[in-house]
């Protein structure tokens, strides 16, 4: 029955944000921790709070597209709450005393750029669609209030990681051919040609042909 999907997907939402609160006792104490893990962490009790308030009117929707509505909203809540849980169980996984921010760099760059404080964000907005809908009472629905508030807050916190960290990074090629080798850096930086003639420039570049070695050599004889 749709009432007890929907009441299926809150108890394990609630399970997911339990296990976030204990993967972030693993790294509450790394040295350098940025302080948004931290903001994360609070929020935590007011989204456990909120969805076990609705799970119980949940139970007694009857409606099959008031059923699609709060399946969408709490599949987007749980994709966010996942991805959460993932960032604190691995940086504790792999961090012994020290907070390593290229192992989070390489975490949420996988998982889509999203930081931890973005991603509880975004929980904290699904939650507010949840409770707004009609078949929870206007005790349930004052929650709005409190969830916004939150988000008003975390929008204050200092990033986890900055932007530039989440820039995607220039590669680097070698190209070989018979007269020289060159290093190719994609994107802003800089063309080196080795063992010939040597440039170096920034940005786009122009080539005409080179001639051949045999011609400079006749040259300069």
């Amino acid at each position: 029955m749709a009432n007890s999907d929907i009441s299926r997907q809150i108890a394990g939402l609630i399970e997911v944000t339990e296990d976030i609160v204990e993967a972030y006792g693993s790294i509450k104490d790394l040295s350098s921790l940025p302080e948004a893990f931290q903001e994360v962490h609070k929020r935590l009790p007011l989204v456990e709070q909120t969805l076990k308030a609705a799970k119980i009117p949940a139970k007694k929707m009857k409606s099959a597209d008031d059923a699609k509505a709060l399946k969408t909203v709490l599949y987007s809540c749980d994709e966010k709450a996942d991805k959460l849980r993932e960032i604190f169980e691995k940086i504790g996984k792999k961090s012994k005393d020290q907070y390593d921010s290229s192992v989070y760099r390489a975490i949420i760059i996988k998982q889509g750029k999203r930081r931890v404080e973005t991603l509880m964000d975004g929980i904290l907005e699904d939650l507010g669609v949840l409770v707004t809908h009609e078949i929870f009472s206007a005790e349930l629905q004052k929650q709005v209030g409190p969830l916004a508030k939150a988000r008003e807050e975390l929008a204050e916190v200092s990033p986890s990681l900055a932007d530039s960290d989440l820039a995607d990074k220039p590669e680097a090629a070698s190209q070989y051919g018979d007269n020289n080798r060159q290093y190719n850096l994609f994107g802003e930086g800089t063309q080196k040609i080795a063992d010939g003639h040597y440039f170096e420039a920034m940005g786009n570049q122009n080539f005409g042909i080179i001639p051949p070695k045999e011609s400079i050599e006749t040259k300069v004889a």
